[in-house]
């Protein structure tokens, strides 16, 4: 069988015992589901273990036994093989991501895994993959999308920014067609600010108390990347209700740079996920994936402002994961990015837009 994953994960392994996902298992209350997809049954039992944790409970059970020996490695069966996408709630896989430094390439293995899985087999076997709850696409099609959406992230010459923005202009193209593929639009100075604007507007109305609630309960699995104790939690609050666009500016502005890689990982293990890995449609799924991105760097520059330091890469990683898992656990109904149009008034010169990390704010 070939197995399809992305690459800078070659080699993953978790330590069972001392990874703080097993703990979290270990403490997940009987009720949670104990089979591994959808996976958000997974995640919604790793999510319950670690707010157990966090209220002082003991485990339930031996931290490297039960249902969720697989975590946090996810495949699916689909028409060209396995796919293989991984968790992260898991701050071992949060550590590769940060440590990464290459544009995401995947890996294509002959006969299998290194170890044993258990793969789901979708309804179907996923030869038509959902555009919107009511309409399909062949898997084909998606597939040969999903490659292009991973060649626009990697691509080395646009800021991450405007690379999310082309991404985003297929997508609406997509929705608006009813359809893939389509042709991937050029990026014209009008669609990197809807884009932008878009993300701006996601950022700004972040629900501060909700997102600490989250981070407070879900603080067994990534207080570690970033050296936070529940104390910390109360100017967790302070910073997440303040003024976002000043520690934008002060904490996480200045590291763009740095942080870079940290982040293009980040984006191209979530784009090569969605919508396969909690089984949804495209639609949602990319809803999903640009409002977890806007509360990331919202939960980034708050965190940044709570250590008084520049945010680093492995805290880029942990924020937007809390931001990506805020967004899933919430189930919330959630806008769409839209390009505006009928509009004919004359757009500013590409090569006088801001497209960094600041512009946002």
């Amino acid at each position: 069988m070939r197995v399809v994953f992305p690459a800078i994960l070659d080699g993953f392994a978790c330590n069972q015992r001392a990874c703080a996902c097993r703990a979290s298992f270990a403490a997940a209350p009987d009720a949670c589901p104990t089979d591994a997809f959808p996976f958000r049954d997974t995640e919604a039992a790793l999510l319950a273990g670690a707010a157990a944790l966090g209220r002082g409970e003991q485990p339930l059970r031996d931290a490297a036994a039960g249902h969720y020996a697989d975590h946090p490695i996810i495949a699916i069966a689909t028409p060209q093989g396995a796919e293989l996408t991984f968790s992260s709630l898991c701050p071992t896989v949060r550590g590769l991501l940060a440590a990464n430094r290459e544009p995401v390439a995947l890996a294509r293995v002959e006969g299998g895994w290194r170890c044993a899985l258990r793969v789901f087999q979708p309804d179907g076997l996923l030869r038509e993959v959902r555009l919107t709850p009511r309409k399909t696409v062949p898997w084909a099609a998606f597939s040969a999308t999903r490659d292009s959406l991973l060649d626009l992230i990697a691509e080395p010459t646009l800021p991450l920014l405007a690379r999310l923005a082309r991404v985003a202009l297929v997508l609406d193209l997509a929705l608006s067609e009813r359809n893939l593929p389509v042709p991937v639009p050029p990026l014209t100075a009008r669609g990197f600010l809807a884009f932008r604007g878009f993300v701006e507007s996601r950022t700004a109305s972040a629900p501060s108390q909700a997102m600490v609630r989250f981070a407070a309960d879900a603080l067994p699995l990534w207080a570690q990347d970033v050296g936070l104790a529940r104390s910390d939690i109360a100017a967790l609050l302070d910073a997440l209700s303040g003024d976002w666009r000043s520690h934008f500016r002060v904490r996480l502005v200045p590291a763009e740079r740095d942080i870079a890689p940290a982040i293009e990982a980040w984006l191209g293990a979530r784009l090569f996920a969605i919508p396969l890995d909690r089984d949804q449609s495209i639609a949602r799924g990319y809803a999903e994936f640009f409002e977890g991105f806007a509360l990331g760097l919202r939960y980034a520059a708050a965190l940044g402002e709570v250590k008084q330091q520049l945010v680093g890469p492995r805290t880029i990683v942990a924020a937007l994961a809390l931001g990506e898992h805020f967004v899933a656990a919430a189930g919330e109904p959630l806008p769409s990015f839209e390009v505006p149009r009928d509009v004919h008034e004359r757009g500013p010169r590409m090569a006088d837009l801001d497209m960094t990390l600041e512009s946002i704010c």
